[in-house]
């Protein structure tokens, strides 16, 4: 949901991602008791937390680059499509019918059209 066309990279991702693996230590006295120099670690959990979407990237775009794809994808499908995404609101409409949208000077990328995502 967060990647756009960029001069250097068709498919750029404009999001930044913070991962923490959280791990269950065993106590080091214990492992010491059993014969281990290292406590045995184990993979507990994990938390995946999104941040820095580029917002500025909804309302403007250098020249040559795109805004998110998915306003793309979601206007290039077929109208069948789009009564499924949302019923009376994108029926009928492509890019061209909105301001952000409509001085980009290509709606697909090395030939493939956003419809066909």
């Amino acid at each position: 949901f967060g990647n756009a066309k960029t001069l250097r990279n068709d498919n750029s991702s404009r999001f930044g991602k913070f991962t923490q693996l959280q791990f269950d230590v065993e106590d080091h006295d214990l492992a010491q008791r059993e014969g281990r120099h290292i406590p045995i670690c184990e993979l507990a959990g994990s938390k995946c937390i999104t941040y820095l979407l580029e917002k500025s990237r909804v309302v403007s775009v250098s020249e040559g680059e795109r805004t998110f794809h998915i306003f793309y994808q979601m206007l290039g499908a077929p109208d069948t499509d789009k009564e499924k995404i949302w019923k009376e609101g994108l029926v009928g409409f492509d890019t061209s019918d909105f301001a952000y949208l409509r001085n980009v000077p290509s709606n697909s990328i090395d030939g493939l059209a956003s419809g066909d995502n």
